[in-house]
């Protein structure tokens, strides 16, 4: 967090301090905002120096930025696609004691800060082709011919839809029925539509037995395979032009533990949602818009077919993923577990 230089043997320094106990992806200080607590990023600036130091005005600006850039090859030619798009913008002008014009004295210099985000900010996102960024720039002016002092800090946000845990909040499952092949009545169900990044989210399948009507009545029914999916469905846009991507950020094979029943049956399944920046959270901006559906995948067969004959049950949930609530530990001695995954600016997204 400290940017220093050094010239005419004196030593000068600049930084900016985010107060928070939270780490997010790449070890980048944290801050949540809740249903119920306004999300607020505090901290301060401090400059230092040894002697004298040309110079003039020291300014903290502070914006919240979605962006999306790619190439698109025409022939021999490529073409750079580049859009943004400022959400939220402040500004501070710190005091400085000048010597002299255009001279600060040696000394330090603190200035506390302290940014409230819109309620409606989305979540931070980091990505090859497509991020949504919080970042504090401070700038001591210097003046030509000698290069203004400039140091950034990005913070990482996680902003959520969830309340607060409330024994007497009753949720809204997100349920998807229907009738597959007009043969087998099925029901998927979530205890909500809204899913956070890094919750082990319970899924419940539920297979009535064939309908009277169709030729598989009283027959039992075998789940040859099954797999659940997340997919990240990403558009870009650039004025008129659209890009889209699509990421499969979870596949998990559940093929034990399937009875063969002429009944029915009911299964929990219990699915573990990848944390960030592997997956994003569902945000839309006109730079940036990112959605996500979950996938159930099965191939079913009766008693009397083979596995070969098998047919696949496709159901598609479109869910809204939002940013986890804060850690209840008021100190924490690790950093979260989605922290560690991260390695660089690229959240994994392959498609070309």
């Amino acid at each position: 967090m400290l940017s220093r230089v050094f010239s005419n043997g004196q030593e000068k320094s600049l930084r900016i301090v985010i107060l928070t106990p939270f780490r997010g992806p790449g070890n980048l200080p944290a801050v949540y905002a809740t249903p119920e607590v306004l999300g607020k990023i505090c901290g301060y600036v401090e400059f230092e120096c040894s002697g004298e130091i040309k110079g003039g005005d020291l300014d903290l600006t502070f914006r919240v930025k979605s962006e999306a850039k790619w190439v698109r090859n025409y022939g021999q030619t490529n073409v750079v696609y580049h859009s943004k798009q400022a959400l939220q913008r402040e500004s501070w002008e710190i005091p400085v004691t000048h010597l002299r014009p255009g001279v600060i004295g040696a000394g330090k210099i603190r200035y506390d800060f302290e940014a409230a985000l819109n309620p409606q900010t989305p979540s931070s996102i980091a990505g090859r082709r497509g991020w949504l960024n919080y970042r504090f720039a401070v700038t001591l002016h210097r003046g030509f011919p000698r290069r203004n002092i400039v140091f950034k800090q990005d913070v990482w946000t996680f902003s959520t839809c969830l309340p607060a845990p409330n024994l007497e909040y009753m949720t809204d499952p997100h349920v998807y029925s229907g009738v597959w092949d007009s043969h087998l009545p099925f029901v998927c169900s979530l205890p909500s539509k809204n899913i956070a990044l890094g919750q082990t989210v319970p899924l419940t399948v539920r297979l009535d037995p064939f309908l009277p009507s169709s030729g598989h009545f009283r027959q039992e029914l075998v789940v040859v395979s099954a797999i659940v999916k997340l997919k990240q469905y990403t558009r870009l846009w650039h004025r008129w032009d659209v890009k889209t991507e699509t990421k499969e950020v979870l596949a998990m094979a559940v093929n034990d533990g399937w009875p063969q029943v002429r009944s029915g049956l009911q299964r929990v399944i219990l699915v573990n949602i990848p944390p960030a920046p592997r997956l994003s959270c569902t945000t839309i901006t006109r730079p940036v818009q990112k959605t996500h559906v979950l996938k159930l995948i099965m191939r079913v067969r009766t008693q009397s077919m083979t596995d070969r004959e098998a047919r696949e049950l496709r159901v598609e949930m479109e869910v809204n993923v939002t940013g986890p609530r804060p850690p209840t530990d008021s100190l924490l001695e690790e950093l979260p577990p989605y922290s560690t995954t991260w390695d660089g600016e690229n959240d994994g997204d392959d498609s070309d």
